[in-house]
């Protein structure tokens, strides 16, 4: 799991009070995440961060540069959120499980989700893409979050937990498309209970939770 520190409160900071090399990577981050990151020029991006070009490239050599620093923010941001929400004093293995979903409905009331970066990644960046260094970088996301899972999931000494944890990981990734295109965050909250009826109903090959 990465850390935030590297970037530090970048995303609630306004861009005015901003060092410019934060500056144009929170610019980048916000145009990114809400449009595309092939719909967005360099041009615009030193625009919005209002530096100038030469200082642009002196942070940034390139725009896969920006790129890919933009999405191990988005990295760091996210499974900082999940460390929050996972790590709070007190809960039981499958009440860590859930607690997901409890930072997923959070974050899907804020006025600025825009669904999933990484999945969007993946459609602009497929295997026919000449980005290596992207594509590595979307390609540890899916797989720490999938480790991140597993971890979670260990503690509840299932029969088949890495069935377990395909299903969680389609709960999470179908509640975040979801939540994008109705823009309703119940979705949260419904594979939450389906979640806990997955982990606790012994009828799917999964032994009961104690």
């Amino acid at each position: 799991m990465q850390d935030v520190p590297e970037f530090g409160d970048l995303e609630a900071q306004p861009l005015h009070a901003l060092a410019p090399r934060e500056r144009i990577l929170k610019a980048a981050s916000d145009l990114f995440y809400r449009f595309s990151i092939h719909t967005v020029g360099v041009d615009r991006i030193i625009a919005e961060s209002g530096v100038a070009k030469m200082t642009f490239y002196k942070h940034f050599p390139s725009k896969a540069d920006l790129i890919a620093t933009y999405l191990r923010l988005k990295s760091a941001v996210w499974f900082q959120m999940l460390a929050t929400a996972t790590e709070k004093p007190g809960l039981s293995p499958l009440e860590r499980v859930l607690a997901i979903f409890d930072a997923l409905g959070e974050s899907f009331r804020a006025p600025s989700f825009r669904g999933c970066p990484f999945v969007k990644g993946l459609a602009e960046f497929g295997p026919d893409a000449n980005s290596p260094e992207v594509q590595a970088i979307i390609a540890t996301y899916f797989k720490g979050l999938h480790e991140f899972v597993a971890s979670l999931i260990e503690p509840l000494a299932l029969n088949r937990p890495e069935k377990a944890v395909l299903q969680i990981l389609s709960l999470i990734q179908g509640s975040i498309v979801i939540a994008q295109s109705t823009r309703d965050p119940a979705i949260a909250d419904a594979n939450r209970d389906a979640a806990r009826l997955l982990l606790e109903d012994g009828s799917i090959g999964l032994p009961r939770v104690r």
